[in-house]
């Protein structure tokens, strides 16, 4: 009797120890962190990568930092109708500026400049210039927006963009705006 109430109190011990029992999201968003930075593009281990996330995704399916990480890295791996399926979810529950132009891009790397693709990046740009109001310099994504928005307003940001110096520090976002288009989305999702 004694050894089933010890082996049953290990058992429950273990369980209460294990990873699996209840982590935060925390914990996965730094395992699946770490194995990205591991993998340096290592197709096996960016799957492992991916476990790690559906594995928190399944423990916690409202984080929307673990959801906008995973479609991040699906992106990055060029699965993009699983990774638009993350950011829709995260477009109806109010996504973040950044997740807004991965949408975006996304959304043209599936279907072209559709259209809805450059909607999709005219609703980013316009929630910059709603928020510009507490940063008036363009930032890169915000003149990513307008570029890849087709928008008359992009001339306009670029020369204040270059003005402030920025442009001097990210030469290589310099010669990206400077890319055709397809080659521009290509550069930034393979």
């Amino acid at each position: 009797m004694i050894r089933i109430a010890f082996a049953l109190f290990t058992a429950l011990l273990l369980a209460a120890c294990s990873p699996a029992s209840g982590e935060p999201p925390a914990y996965y968003q730094e395992r699946a962190g770490a194995a990205v930075m591991e993998a340096q593009g290592d197709a096996e281990q960016l799957e492992a990568a991916l476990a790690i996330y559906d594995e928190g995704l399944e423990r916690h399916p409202d984080d929307t930092e673990l959801r906008s990480s995973r479609a991040n890295l699906l992106a990055g791996m060029g699965r993009y109708e699983e990774a638009k399926r993350d950011l829709d979810v995260l477009h109806e529950t109010g996504l973040h500026k950044e997740g807004m132009l991965l949408r975006c891009m996304v959304l043209e790397r599936l279907d072209g400049a559709s259209d809805d693709a450059l909607a999709c990046y005219a609703e980013v740009e316009a929630a910059y210039v709603t928020a510009g109001e507490s940063n008036p310099q363009p930032d890169a994504n915000h003149l990513l927006a307008a570029r890849l928005a087709d928008s008359p307003e992009f001339e306009v940001l670029l020369l204040e963009w270059q003005s402030s110096g920025s442009a001097a520090q990210e030469p290589m976002l310099a010669e990206m705006l400077e890319m055709e288009r397809e080659e521009l989305i290509r550069q930034l999702l393979p």
